[in-house]
């Protein structure tokens, strides 16, 4: 386990503070969201930071004595679920399992436009568009674009990070807030197709991904 002397933690005690601290300051990477908080509740909170802030990056990480929560919790996007009392333990494991996935994002796909080199890391693209000749990536609030084939893409991405949904779409997993049978809806409100003779593989994909990300640790 990193040493965490040298992390800044800091603590609230209502969720009309933290929402507070949220509008005004720089977002926590994690937080911990009890979800009995005074005032605001954790499911509040949470749809506040994803929904509000769309702030779709930080590891949200809920604690409850209660395991009821959730199916109301999973439209936050939560990394994880912690059962009071917490063992230090318990703790430790989600905050291993939080570097792992922050490692693998932190990796870099790089592209050539106009003989210039660029890189964007991958935790920061939501998906690639082929539009003709042309590849959009397709970022939180700007699109990037250059010359090539999306089956190529496909090639330089790594393979449980990004899943090809359509002939014209390459997404990023992690990036995906709503799934249905036909379409993915991505965390800006990008909604795209799913390519009808893959739908059941795809979905499947897609939901077993989002349901690794959360474990209930009593």
């Amino acid at each position: 386990m990193k040493n965490v002397s040298s992390w800044r933690w800091i603590f609230f005690t209502t969720g009309g503070v933290l929402s507070k601290y949220l509008k005004n300051e720089k977002a926590p990477d994690i937080l911990f969201l009890d979800i009995e908080l005074p005032g605001l509740n954790g499911v509040e909170i949470g749809k506040y930071i994803r929904d509000i802030l769309k702030n779709s990056g930080m590891f949200l990480v809920y604690i409850s004595s209660k395991k009821e929560y959730a199916m109301e919790l999973f439209q936050n996007q939560p990394f994880d679920f912690l059962v009071k009392p917490i063992r230090k333990e318990k703790l430790y494991h989600v905050m291993e399992k939080i570097f792992h996935i922050v490692g693998r994002n932190e990796g870099n796909f790089k592209y050539k436009n106009q003989g210039n080199t660029y890189r964007i890391m991958y935790k920061d693209i939501l998906y690639f568009q082929s539009d003709g000749r042309k590849i959009n990536i397709v970022m939180g609030k700007e699109v990037q674009s250059f010359y090539g084939k999306l089956s190529e893409v496909e090639d330089d991405c790594p393979e449980n990070l990004f899943l090809r949904i359509h002939k014209s779409y390459l997404i990023n997993i992690h990036n995906v807030k709503e799934i249905t049978y036909q379409w993915v809806k991505m965390v800006n409100g990008d909604v795209l197709d799913i390519s009808r003779s893959n739908r059941v593989m795809i979905r499947r994909k897609v939901m077993e991904s989002m349901s690794n990300e959360i474990h209930y640790n009593g």
